[in-house]
């Protein structure tokens, strides 16, 4: 009876782990379709939830500290070898944004929620046929509120705020030139890139209550926050730590397989 219900909790895992895929498409029709990956400067949704007195100063600081950062996405893709070629596609991100998303929609529950995009077919085609691409990443940084419970950064303190706050997210895809999503991310929640506010443990301590408020991040403290780089062995880091993380686990689960620079193309899945 026992190794029937270890067999069965495995099934179990297993069907779980098949419902957290990234690949809208079979993985095998996305490695023998998308062969040259074109990638989209970084965009922002400035129609997106972002609640802070400084709004327009977050959309502006994201669009700044996004700017240019396509370029070592592309070299981190490329050093994983599993697409015939990676590219840069060259453009404003603030023109690109309307071209290409005809739309949002929050998708999930909970602290799961996350905000989902769909896309204009016309412009996608437009993209992927002036640059010869097979698809296309696009990144999109929104914001969203939704429920987490953040604990208090006294290490003494059991103390914990749970409530609704307001994050940056980090949206997504790769599209075909049809405009269809072949994987896609975040999955069934997540996606956290930059925390928009923060639970005042030590107001409430000093004003002598137990009413904790949230509060915003000032600008300047996120400006700090996303130009953060980790200091290496002998020198500091080119990327920032944020950016950084964020590439690493893209290139990760951006790994259909290798293909074959040879011939016809035809390659053996990793």
């Amino acid at each position: 009876m026992m190794s029937r219900r270890l067999c069965v909790a495995l099934a179990l895992l297993l069907l779980a782990g098949c419902g957290q895929s990234y690949y809208k498409i079979p993985k095998e029709e996305f490695r023998q379709t998308v062969r040259t990956l074109g990638v989209l400067p970084l965009l922002v949704d400035e129609n997106s939830t972002i609640i802070h007195p400084e709004r327009q100063g977050i959309v502006d600081l994201l669009r700044k500290e996004n700017a240019g950062k396509e370029i070592p996405l592309v070299a981190m893709l490329r050093e994983e070898k599993a697409y015939f070629d990676v590219r840069a596609i060259a453009g404003d991100p603030a023109a690109l944004f309307p071209l290409l998303v005809s739309g949002s929609s929050l998708r999930g529950n909970g602290a799961d929620i996350v905000r989902r995009y769909r896309f204009n077919p016309a412009g996608v085609s437009e993209i992927a046929a002036r640059e010869r691409v097979d698809g296309i990443l696009v990144v999109i940084m929104n914001g969203v509120e939704r429920p987490e419970k953040r604990w208090d950064r006294d290490s003494s303190s059991m103390s914990y705020l749970e409530t609704v706050y307001n994050d940056i997210l980090v949206y997504a895809a790769v599209l075909l030139p049809t405009g269809v999503v072949a994987w896609e991310y975040p999955v069934n929640g997540g996606g956290k890139f930059l925390n928009l506010q923060y639970p005042d443990f030590d107001g409430a301590f000093f004003n002598r209550t137990e009413n904790v408020q949230v509060r915003p991040i000032s600008l300047a403290g996120l400006g700090r926050t996303l130009s953060e780089r980790e200091r290496g062995l002998f020198r500091e880091e080119d990327l920032p730590r944020r950016y950084k993380e964020l590439f690493e686990h893209f290139t990760q689960v951006l790994k259909p397989g290798l293909l074959s620079r040879l011939g016809n193309g035809d390659g053996a899945a990793r």
